[in-house]
């Protein structure tokens, strides 16, 4: 079975509509999304942003891995280390971004990483709706 890490890397390097479908479909397959909160503090439920120079950008990560990782490199773990999360399902996490499309450009997956890829709002909304969500 293929990995997502190498549906993104074939995505990036060859992306053609095939390879980057199939990465989609395996994003939408994920039994949930993560999101790292905009407060460092227990129980924070809004998603963390990150500004870019087209504008401001959802965070979300595809694995626990990821999240991990970019929470010990910018010191986001809560008082006690225990890491601070948002974890929900592709459809409930489609809808957060439906929420909040005003403020944000989209959602970067992964930043900061090898394995970060995008999409604006309205590209992750159709991929969704591709995939048989109901948004």
């Amino acid at each position: 079975m293929i990995e997502l890490r190498d549906l993104i890397k074939t995505a990036k390097n060859e992306p053609t509509t095939a390879n980057i479908e199939a990465m989609w479909k395996a994003v939408y397959l994920l039994g949930a999304w993560y999101f790292a909160p905009g407060k460092k503090a227990p129980g924070a439920t809004t998603p963390m942003v990150m500004q870019e120079e087209d504008g401001a950008w959802l965070l979300a990560f595809t694995n626990f891995r990821q999240l991990s990782k970019f929470e010990r490199e910018h010191d986001l773990l809560l008082p006690d280390g225990n890491l601070n999360m948002l974890v929900l399902d592709p459809l409930k996490s489609t809808r957060l971004v439906q929420e909040h499309a005003a403020h944000i450009m989209g959602v970067v997956f992964n930043p900061q990483s090898d394995e970060t890829f995008r999409a604006p709002v309205d590209a992750l909304v159709a991929y969704a709706r591709h995939f048989g969500l109901d948004v």
